[in-house]
């Protein structure tokens, strides 16, 4: 129940009003002091209700950049273009410096991810750039200029980064120290198998499986690669057919246009390769001299 609601509420506004009347007569008295120094209440009032107003109109900008820019960048809602982050915890410059240093971040993050750029390089190159994004104060400015230097670099050196992605994934399909027979030491055979690369979907229905987290990216390389040794580009979507099709199967069974695959307790993937000519262009392309070597 508010104050002004109880019995006594005309006792206390006219107590309050004698007290501010004397204090009023008090800081008259005392112009020497802190209390005189400061301004009156109504002073008081109208400044916190005009900051309040900005305060107001400040946010609903903001949010309107923020909306704006996801708009623009994200197909859905996401996380990203955060404008008013945990760690900005302040105003002006800093504040403003700090969420401007993230959603270059973000912004760089999503047009890396339009250009397809991070599916043709290999692990451990997306790896590194992963890490450069994430240092905003070493990104270049957001401007035409960068964004085509970007891509006119990744144009000139896309020989390069498809050798290295081609060359890591015969290294995983075929890994020297594995304990699986199925795994060929010096080349890619029909089948091969992946240890810890699925695990159970817990708490789903079925007995579905979903690829380990920490394969995410490997399983995707697979499709990446053989979608490009077909000469069909780059995937179409984020974690690829295989990845896909993996979580979307009832029984850990299932194929897609490369590959027939079969999910274990244990968490090994057992990976039939549909195709004996892209195999064999990776054999050749990754493999080398490598491919006559006998133990």
């Amino acid at each position: 129940m508010g104050i002004f609601a109880c019995p006594g509420s005309i006792f206390l506004i006219k107590f309050f009003s004698v007290a501010f009347f004397n204090l009023q007569e008090m800081m008259t008295m005392i112009p020497n002091s802190e209390i005189a120094r400061r301004e009156t209440l109504t002073a008081l009032v109208g400044t916190y209700q005009q900051a309040a107003q900005e305060i107001i109109q400040g946010y609903a900008l903001l949010e309107q950049a923020q909306e704006r820019l996801r708009g623009a960048f994200l197909p859905s809602i996401n996380y990203r273009f955060e404008i008013n982050p945990p760690e900005s915890s302040g105003v002006g410059e800093r504040a403003s410096g700090i969420t401007l240093a993230r959603i270059k971040r973000d912004a760089w993050h999503i047009l890396v991810e339009r250009m397809e750029l991070r599916r043709l390089l290999s692990v451990q190159r997306r790896d590194e750039l992963d890490k450069q994004l994430e240092r905003a104060d070493e990104l270049p400015e957001i401007t035409e200029e960068n964004i085509f230097a970007m891509l006119e670099q990744s144009a000139a050196n896309i020989d390069v980064y498809l050798a290295e992605a081609a060359k890591e994934l015969f290294e995983y399909l075929r890994p020297r120290q594995s304990r699986q027979k199925t795994n060929p030491r010096y080349e890619i055979g029909k089948n091969v198998i992946l240890p810890h690369a699925v695990e159970p979907g817990y708490g789903r229905e079925g007995d579905k499986y979903r690829v380990n987290y920490h394969r995410n990216a490997r399983i995707t390389a697979i499709d990446t690669i053989f979608s490009l040794l077909d000469g069909k580009g780059a995937i179409k979507t984020y974690y690829g057919p295989l990845h896909d099709a993996i979580a979307d199967s009832t029984d850990g069974r299932g194929e897609t246009v490369y590959f027939r695959f079969k999910c274990f307790q244990n968490g090994n993937l057992h990976l039939e390769f549909k195709r004996p000519d892209l195999v064999a262009s990776l054999n050749k392309l990754a493999g080398g001299n490598r491919l006559t070597h006998t133990d």
